[in-house]
């Protein structure tokens, strides 16, 4: 059997690759049975000799190779939907994977979605002896039944109201919503329901997040949006306004980093390594945003940034206005025009 597990949620995606090495290890023989390959670097041809060689002393073996697949899709003007090029590497592959041998498991684990054209998805989807499953970041109604189950799994209840609360602070990150679960679960015992003063005493809202949706908001030049946010940004007393604008000039320059990493034709793993980004799937927001920006814009916004900067420690301005000022100046710059890739410019420049 193969699996093909795919996209950007990289806690869900890791819980399940964690059972399948857990049933292993269950075996017995520790893990002479369980190979992890790096996908960026390793040849098809070595692929196909760890996933044809026989279980030692166990009935199973377990071959796991990360963001392979992804490296063999070379998309077309960045259309998800596009088939991959031609590819002696994916062909070889796809004739491969029907004829492996029943003891082994191989698990494709790749850290952004893979186009729907793709060949070893749609092999996965169509064959028997294939699974494909996607990990997407959860939202809204999917997010928040996801916190009941796992205060279930914890071993206590959570009330409506400290679910809704909790989504909002921690919207994008599982693996530390699951964090302060397991803190909300001990501070109530194990015994009564987590309720929304825990909530509000216990865990700090998401900073990281809350500058993700604003620069989401400015991007798309919605003005009213964009402010209301940065407004509740500020009703928060944690978020100081200078730390705020310290954590939104961050943004501008992670987002202007990936863009000129991108255009260099860079992977989005070599981009978090170079950004020192700690997930996979804050460059794939990175990237996402620096769509919606000109290098130009970015720039400027940096400038206007550090001007707004000034202005607060001299005394020039009240720091809540000079955000909302630097908000709607920004938000009133055009979006850049569609145009076809240009050459890289220098990260020197």
């Amino acid at each position: 059997m193969f699996y093909v597990f795919h996209g950007s949620e990289e806690f869900l995606r890791a819980e399940e690759i964690a059972r399948f090495k857990n049933e292993i290890l269950k075996d017995g023989m520790g893990d002479l049975n369980l190979i992890v390959l790096d996908g960026r670097r390793v040849d098809v041809r070595d692929l196909m000799d760890h996933c044809s060689a026989i279980p030692f002393l166990t009935q199973r073996r377990l071959v796991i190779v990360e963001d392979l697949l992804q490296r063999l899709e070379r998309r077309r003007g960045g259309d998800d939907d596009a088939p991959p090029a031609d590819s002696e590497e994916t062909a070889r592959l796809v004739e491969y994977l029907p004829t492996m041998p029943e003891t082994t498991r191989l698990v494709f684990s790749e850290s952004k979605q893979l186009g729907k054209r793709n060949p070893v998805l749609r092999l996965a989807e169509a064959s028997e002896q294939g699974v494909a499953k996607a990990f997407e970041p959860l939202t809204g109604g999917s997010l928040q039944n996801w916190i009941r189950r796992r205060a279930e799994d914890k071993g206590t209840a959570i009330e409506p109201q400290a679910v809704s609360l909790l989504a909002t602070y921690e919207s994008s990150d599982l693996r530390r919503l699951d964090g302060e679960l397991e803190k909300l679960a001990a501070y109530a015992g194990y015994a009564r329901a987590i309720t929304a003063e825990d909530v509000r005493e216990l865990v700090a809202p998401d900073l990281q997040d809350d500058v993700f949706k604003l620069m989401d908001t400015i991007g798309e030049r919605k003005g009213r949006e964009a402010l209301r946010r940065l407004r509740e940004a500020l009703d928060n007393e944690q978020n100081h306004p200078l730390y705020l604008l310290t954590m939104m000039a961050r943004q501008v320059r992670l987002i202007l980093g990936a863009k000129d990493l991108a255009q260099q034709g860079r992977s989005p793993e070599d981009i978090r390594r170079e950004l020192h980004v700690s997930r996979l799937f804050i460059v794939n927001k990175l990237l996402d945003q620096a769509r919606q920006f000109s290098v130009e814009d970015l720039e400027a916004m940096q400038r206007r940034v550090l001007e707004t900067d000034q202005a607060i420690k001299t005394g020039r301005i009240d720091a809540p206005l000079a955000l909302e000022l630097l908000v709607l100046d920004i938000c009133r710059r055009r979006r850049p025009a569609r145009r076809a890739p240009s050459r890289a410019r220098s990260r020197s420049g």
